[in-house]
C-alpha cells in the first residue's frame, strides 16, 4: 500500500551554500517539535526537501501547523510508491476519475523533478511515460492534456529508491526557521502594530521573546490579558517564547508630576527602551523589536525616535517602518492578530496624555526632565517587580 506523505519546501534556505545543512536540519527540527504529540510522524531531510511520513489521520492536523512554521514556503499531501511509472500512472488515474465524473471535460500535465538524476529517464520523458498511460486509460472520459493551461497537475517527484505523487500545493509563511538568528525582546503594546513587527521578525529566524508595561491602577487588567492573548497567538509561530510584565504606573505618575506635559509621551518611551534594554542584556537576547512606523503618530517622527533611541546601545529592529497603516492592518488580519488588536482598550502610553504632545523633542530638554524625578531607582524597582509567563505552558494549560 503507498504511504502517506508530506512533502515539504523550502526556497530561501536552498540559497545558503555551505550552511544550508544548518538550516534545513533547524527546520526539521521545529517541524517535529510542532508535531510531536502526533502518532507515528517521522521526519525525513533526503535531497533538497524535508519528508513527513505519517498515518492518513494526522493530515488535517499537519495541515494546521505546517502553515505556520516559518521557514516553509510550500508543503503537499501525496503518497509515497515505487518509481514504477505503471503504479505511478494507476495513483493518478485514481485521483483524477472521480474529478471527471463532475465536468465534462478536464485539462492536466504531469511535472515531474528527479531528486535522483541517475534515474534511467529525464523529467520530460517521466511525465510524457506516465501522462500517456493515464490518457489512455482516461481520454475517453474526458480528460485531456494541456501543458499550460492545466486545471490537474500530478505531481511526481522520483528519489533514489521511491516516488513521491501528489497534486496541489499549500502556501507556507517562507522566511527562515525560528532559532537560526538569535532572540529579540519585543515591545508589545495590544495595538495593531507591535504584533505585526513581532510576527515579522519570527519569520526572519529570531525566537522572540515580549515585554509589557502595564498600569493596572488606571487601566484595569484589560490590557494585561489582551497582550497575553496577543503574545500566545505569536507565540504558536515559535514556541519557547516568555511574556515579561513590567508594572510602569509609579514611572508614569513621576514624569506626569514633573516633567514638561508635551514631553511626557516620549519620556514614557525613553523609560521603556531602557528597562528593556535592560531585561534584554540579562537574558542574553541581542536586539529589541518595535511597532514604530516613521510619522504614524506624534512619538514616532524622524526626531522622537531618534530620542528615544539615544538611551539604548542594544539594536533596535522596526520592520513596519516605512509600512502605512492600511498594510499594517493587511498583514494583522492575514496573522489572526487584528480582531484582538482592536478589542477596545488603551495602551499605558494613552494616559495623561497632553493636549500638544511634542513631535520635534529635544534630547537636552528630555534630560532635564529626566533630572527632576529618580528614574534610575523607579527603574530599579520595577526591575525588581517584573513578572514572568512562560508562554508554552500557558498553551499546554498548566
Amino acid at each position: 500500500m503507498p504511504k502517506q506523505i508530506t512533502i515539504v519546501r523550502y526556497d530561501e534556505i536552498g540559497l545558503k551554500g555551505k550552511n544550508r545543512k544548518f538550516f534545513v536540519d533547524a527546520l526539521s527540527r521545529n517541524i517535529r517539535g510542532k508535531l510531536q504529540d502526533l502518532e507515528n510522524i517521522k521526519v525525513l531531510s533526503p535531497h533538497g526537501r524535508i519528508l513527513i511520513q505519517m498515518d492518513s489521520e494526522a493530515v488535517e492536523q499537519c495541515d494546521l501547523r505546517l502553515r505556520n512554521i516559518p521557514g516553509i514556503s510550500s508543503f503537499s499531501f501525496g503518497v509515497e510508491t515505487t518509481r514504477d511509472f505503471d503504479a505511478i500512472a494507476k495513483l493518478g488515474i485514481e485521483w483524477i476519475e472521480p474529478l471527471l465524473l463532475r465536468c465534462d471535460n478536464l485539462k492536466f500535465c504531469v511535472r515531474s523533478r528527479r531528486s535522483d538524476k541517475s534515474f534511467y529517464k529525464t523529467s520530460t520523458e517521466c511525465d510524457f511515460e506516465i501522462g500517456s498511460r493515464i490518457m489512455q486509460k482516461l481520454s475517453a472520459n474526458g480528460l485531456t492534456v494541456d501543458i499550460k493551461n492545466a486545471e490537474y497537475i500530478l505531481e511526481i517527484e522520483i528519489g533514489r529508491e521511491h516516488a513521491w505523487v501528489y497534486s496541489g500545493k499549500k502556501i507556507g509563511l517562507r522566511g527562515l526557521p525560528v532559532g537560526v538568528a538569535g532572540e529579540a525582546l519585543s515591545l508589545l503594546s495590544g495595538g495593531i502594530d507591535s504584533p505585526v513587527a513581532s510576527h515579522m521578525i519570527i519569520r526572519r529566524g529570531c525566537r522572540v521573546h515580549f515585554i509589557f508595561f502595564e498600569n493596572r491602577a488606571f487601566l484595569g487588567k484589560g490590557g494585561y490579558e489582551k497582550v497575553l492573548r496577543l503574545a500566545k497567538r505569536l507565540n504558536g509561530v515559535q514556541d519557547k517564547g516568555k511574556l515579561c510584565v513590567v508594572p510602569f504606573g509609579d514611572i508614569q505618575e513621576a514624569i506626569r508630576d514633573c516633567c514638561r506635559p508635551e514631553n511626557r509621551v516620549v519620556l514614557y518611551r525613553r523609560m521603556m527602551y531602557r528597562i528593556s534594554e535592560e531585561v534584554a542584556r540579562r537574558l542574553g537576547y541581542q536586539a529589541l523589536v518595535t511597532g514604530e512606523s516613521l510619522g504614524q503618530v506624534a512619538s514616532q517622527t524622524l526626531e522622537n525616535l531618534a530620542a528615544v533611541s539615544a538611551v539604548v546601545n542594544t539594536s533596535v529592529f522596526r520592520p513596519l517602518i516605512g509600512m502605512d497603516k492600511l498594510d499594517i492592518i493587511r498583514k494583522a488580519e492575514e496573522i489572526g492578530t487584528y480582531e484582538i488588536s482592536i478589542e477596545p482598550h488603551q495602551d499605558c502610553c494613552s494616559i495623561f496624555m497632553p493636549p500638544n504632545p511634542a513631535t520635534k523633542a529635544k534630547i537636552r530638554l528630555l534630560e532635564d526632565d529626566e533630572t527632576k524625578f529618580p528614574f534610575q531607582n523607579l527603574a530599579q524597582e520595577a526591575m525588581e517587580n517584573l513578572e514572568w509567563l512562560e508562554l508554552d505552558k500557558l498553551q499546554n494549560g498548566s
